[in-house]
């Protein structure tokens, strides 16, 4: 990882950039006062989310798979659990969308605010685990902010005279500097079934069963890409896997990608597992965290190649409902949580790819598609030209700033702005690609962040 003399100089480098570009804004909304603003991207009122830093100290991301609103959250669906007992301890937010089709590109997005590419965009199938290329920063910061121009999967590094592809992990060593023996950092991502199979997967074994920072060497192949009966973790989902200030860090990388753990017999996660250790006590919760289940309980394949949380095969949402009821009681038990001060969003990477369905091809938030493709819904294709990757919806917990079983339907989202919000609460509010803490397009002038529709119980 980079030490924060190198980022500051980045972090100087960006800023200026940003703030003497005077871009033209057709239309910018403050939707925390109900406002609308026209001018340049110097004028735009700057925005934070509602609570602020100190008060929610850890965030921690769930990502499920290719569902949309209607079939996640609407009257038929079958993920029971999540519409009864998760929606009455939290806030559903309905108007949260993807920022493209298919799946590596929105996970890039939320830890980096990075746009699709056409490599990207398409999973990195058939495309060696290699550099996008020719990985220069766009010189056109006003439209493009922090973007990387290129094509590939492993985005660069930050390095001295440009931005490169920083993610939140880079923005929280800066300032929360890992342990120099364990190379313990404020953010970790969890992973279920990473290593199972260490030749297909790769990685370093791991004393808790499995691997740690599990990839392909540089212009190998990316075995994961479709599950077997014993391992169904997909590299695709792991973001941090994708950016060269994680992976080349080799002793980081390994203590902070990591498997997530098990179930034991009676159903429980088991505690010596990654995530049940770190969420025993406050002072080991990271502040920010990824979680990541594997191919059967992220709702991505039906039927599975192996068993659910509950041994079957079903997928979908049923297997994910499965997987949350089990998952769920842990997170929200642990100290952080019910003292208040963290934040848990349970979302998805993306809507059905169903041109029938109109949660397919919906976006929001002035939401632009990047330097790299003009199609980030999907190449090639007519069905969504559009940036965009659909109304996925997201529920979002809290103890102390959420009002339970509440409904959001006046926010408008998406990962880029969730990204900001995760910046602005942990407070990462100096330096990076706007001078104020945000990555990429969680720069992107007037984006809104979480407001108080969202953080809607006040204490």
């Amino acid at each position: 990882m980079l030490r924060a003399s190198r980022l500051s100089v980045i972090a100087t480098a960006s800023v200026t950039i940003a703030l003497v570009a005077a871009a033209t804004v057709a239309l910018a909304s403050d939707e925390h006062r109900g406002e609308s603003f026209r001018g340049s991207a110097e004028q735009l009122p700057v925005l934070r989310a509602a609570v602020r830093p100190g008060r929610i100290d850890h965030v921690m991301v769930i990502d499920l798979e290719n569902k949309g609103f209607n079939t996640t959250f609407g009257p038929t669906s079958p993920a029971v659990y999540l519409n009864t007992v998760l929606r009455s301890k939290g806030q559903l937010v309905e108007h949260y969308y993807a920022t493209g089709h298919l799946s590596l590109d929105n996970y890039i997005s939320q830890v980096s605010g990075q746009a699709p590419n056409g490599v990207t965009q398409l999973d990195c199938i058939g495309a060696p685990y290699g550099n996008v290329t020719p990985g220069n920063d766009d010189p056109n910061p006003s439209t493009n902010p922090g973007q990387v121009v290129g094509q590939g999967c492993v985005y660069p590094a930050p390095a001295p005279g440009r931005h490169g592809a920083p993610t939140i992990a880079d923005q929280l060593d800066a300032i929360h500097h890992p342990d120099p023996v364990t190379h313990r950092a404020a953010w970790r991502s969890y992973n279920e079934d990473m290593g199972n199979d260490v030749a297909r997967d790769g990685g370093t074994p791991d004393p808790s069963g499995g691997t740690t920072c599990a990839h392909p060497p540089l212009g190998g192949t990316d075995h994961t890409q479709a599950a077997t009966a014993t391992d169904q973790f997909a590299m695709r989902h792991s973001p941090f896997l994708w950016f060269h200030s994680t992976i080349d860090n080799q002793a980081e990388c390994n203590a902070n990608v990591v498997p997530l753990g098990r179930l034991g017999a009676d159903g429980r996660p088991v505690a010596t597992g990654h995530l049940a250790s770190d969420l025993a006590r406050r002072r080991t919760t990271p502040r920010f965290s990824f979680v990541t289940p594997n191919l059967c309980n992220d709702a991505h394949d039906a039927p599975c190649k192996g068993p659910d949380s509950e041994g079957g095969t079903a997928g979908g949402l049923i297997s994910a409902d499965r997987w949350l009821r089990h998952w769920m009681p842990l997170i929200l038990h642990s100290p952080a949580y019910e003292s208040g001060t963290m934040l848990v969003v349970v979302t998805f990477d993306e809507a059905d790819v169903n041109p029938s369905d109109p949660d397919f091809t919906s976006s929001c938030c002035y939401e632009q598609p990047g330097p790299n493709t003009v199609a980030p819904g999907l190449p090639g294709r007519t069905l969504n030209t559009a940036p965009g990757g659909g109304k996925t919806g997201a529920l979002l917990l809290n103890k102390r700033f959420i009002k339970p079983g509440s409904l959001n339907t006046t926010g408008h989202y998406n990962h880029y702005s969730a990204l900001r919000s995760y910046e602005d609460l942990l407070g990462l509010t100096t330096g990076w690609t706007d001078g104020l803490g945000h990555l990429g397009f969680a720069a992107a002038p007037g984006l809104v962040p979480f407001g108080p529709d969202v953080f809607n119980r006040h204490t």
